[in-house]
């Protein structure tokens, strides 16, 4: 007998529903994650290119480690944001994206080696 691809189709392992819970059932009496926005993804970069500056430790190692070209990654990453999203985001979005990469880019100035 020769397989078909309907037969194939069997054998690949069913992907969850993207709408559907991530979430194994017995998790789902924990605190959930904050609804995802720009705002957050906003606040996570700048959060991530913090810990790059060594202005926050690490949350998981508690150590404070400066990574100039990381850090930098993510204000270009920042940048581009701004660029993808020119038109589309509230006052209170690009006030916000503003104001992070000033921060970020005088931290990278102040913070370059003499």
């Amino acid at each position: 007998m020769t397989a078909t691809p309907e037969d194939a189709a069997d054998d690949v392992p069913a992907v969850p529903d993207a709408a559907g819970p991530s979430e194994p059932a017995d998790s789902l009496d924990k605190p959930s994650a904050p609804p995802a926005s720009f705002e957050f993804l906003i606040h996570t970069l700048f959060t991530q290119a913090l810990m790059a500056l060594g202005r926050i430790p690490n949350p998981i190692t508690k150590q404070s480690l400066v990574n100039m070209a990381t850090a930098r990654h993510f204000v270009d990453t920042l940048a581009m944001l701004e660029q993808k999203t020119v038109g589309n985001l509230s006052d209170d979005e690009r006030r916000l994206l503003d104001e992070i990469q000033h921060q970020l880019r005088m931290m990278i100035l102040t913070d370059k080696p003499s």
